[in-house]
């Protein structure tokens, strides 16, 4: 079983949705780790606005240098969390997951599966938009990313242009061992075999 899996994409692409059916066939401890309440608690602490702008009733980070240091803190998490749970998710996305990924020890990565959930992009913008305004009660996903942020910051990403050019080049680029989620369409992959052989990878 892995000790850590890692769930990867844009905003929207459905991250959320597939750490809740994950659960559904895991009968053990697990924790999820997503980077946004550690990056909301450092910039609560700008407050001088010099790393970030509110907009859009959430924040637009102006000062990049604080998403890696988002990740070396949730790096240093990682063995206390896992000595108390069968398994950690950890959550985020990124322009480049490549600079992201030097942020984890090689150690988190020996008995980590590296998640990576590809979807496009105008149907990630519209979920980002549509998750904010359908409000759930879960302060975890219901956070919008700005529009212009997501047109710039995560409109593009370094996993993503591999899968859609060369999927081999996957195996030399991903630390880790790794798994794709398709859903460019609606759920298709969560509800029949590709699924179903990432369970079998995480278990």
């Amino acid at each position: 079983m892995k000790d850590y899996v890692f769930l990867l994409g844009r905003p929207g692409c459905g991250k959320s949705f597939v750490y809740e059916n994950i659960l559904k066939g895991l009968k053990i401890k697990v924790r999820r780790l997503d980077d946004f309440p550690v990056l909301k608690e450092l910039l609560d602490k700008d407050k001088e606005f010099k790393r970030h702008l509110m907009k859009e009733g959430g924040f637009e980070v102006t000062d990049f240098t604080i998403v890696d240091e988002a990740l070396r803190v949730i790096d240093g998490m990682l063995p206390a969390v896992r000595a108390e749970n069968d398994i950690v998710f950890v959550e985020f996305a990124r322009d480049s997951y490549l600079s992201a990924f030097k942020n984890f020890s090689a150690e988190t990565f020996k008995t980590s599966l590296l998640v990576y959930i590809f979807c496009p992009f105008d149907v990630c913008l519209a979920r980002n938009r549509k998750r904010f305004e359908d409000k759930k009660g879960n302060a975890l996903d219901d956070h919008i990313v700005p529009t212009d942020l997501m047109m710039s910051y995560y409109k593009n990403d370094d996993i993503e242009k591999i899968y859609l050019e060369n999927k081999a080049e996957l195996r030399e680029f991903m630390p880790a061992d790794y798994f794709v989620l398709d859903n460019s369409k609606n759920s298709v992959d969560y509800n029949f075999s590709r699924f179903d052989a990432l369970m079998k990878k995480i278990k």
